[in-house]
């Protein structure tokens, strides 16, 4: 039987009776088609969740009532940031869907020299507004506890600089790549994963990389779209080293 579980960003505590907003009220009553007295489950993205129960409704909001919490642990212990050059909208979005099933921790999204897409600061706003509620939907689908952080854009010379993690780069084979189990990397717990936009990274971009310690990343020897290369790069990882197939 599906569970049907809805994100609300406020607190949440058992006995609470609280009104969704628009959108998760709009998802509920007319996507979902949800009746007063009917249960699901509800979340705050800041781990476990709550059984809820619709108690009131009308056409464009709803009122639910905060039962019993549930601790539910539904997070890697490898802890992901990745950053994702830009790409055309159904790419990208399709990337940050499958990033959040596949476990990671937050998104950058990066602008890299091969990116297509050319943005105003507006238009960028209301692209990152889209990615969130992308990644909501995802966590609410793939039962995670947790909402991964969906950052402003930056550049690529200001991604590249961000420590404290193993950091890798996927980019197409040559001879000079190393796969990152050929690195001696036995315990990842923090990693920086960079994937590129439509044509992949140019040449300055993969030695400043290097130039920063990141580890370049092979995927094979067939060239993959963004998005592909998002989930088999995140799929390796997760395998190896956090919880996927545990």
């Amino acid at each position: 039987m599906r569970r049907i579980r809805i994100y609300h960003q406020n607190n949440l505590s058992s006995g609470l009776t609280v009104m969704l907003d628009l959108n998760a009220s709009h998802h509920l009553l007319q996507v979902l088609r949800k009746k007063t007295g009917e249960r699901f489950i509800i979340f705050n993205g800041k781990g476990g969740e709550f059984d809820a129960v619709l108690v009131s409704a009308n056409k464009k909001t709803a009122c639910v009532e905060i039962g019993n919490f549930h601790e539910r642990e539904t997070e890697s212990k490898l802890k992901i940031h990745l950053g994702q050059a830009i790409s055309r909208s159904e790419r990208m979005d399709y990337a940050i869907q499958k990033a959040v099933e596949l476990g990671v921790s937050e998104i950058t999204p990066l602008i890299t020299e091969y990116c297509q897409v050319q943005l105003s600061k507006e238009r960028f706003e209301k692209r990152v507004a889209h990615w969130c509620a992308i990644a909501i939907s995802a966590a609410e689908q793939s039962g995670r506890c947790v909402v991964p952080t969906v950052n402003q854009p930056i550049s690529f010379e200001q991604w590249i600089k961000i420590n404290n993690a193993v950091k890798i780069i996927c980019c197409p084979r040559h001879e000079t790549e190393q796969k990152c189990a050929q690195k001696g990397v036995c315990d990842l717990q923090n990693v920086i994963l960079t994937i590129g936009a439509e044509g992949g990274f140019s040449d300055r971009e993969i030695n400043l990389a290097r130039q920063e310690n990141f580890i370049t990343m092979s995927l094979g020897s067939r060239i993959l779209r963004t998005e592909t290369a998002t989930v088999v790069a995140l799929t390796i990882l997760q395998e190896r080293y956090g919880d996927l197939g545990t």
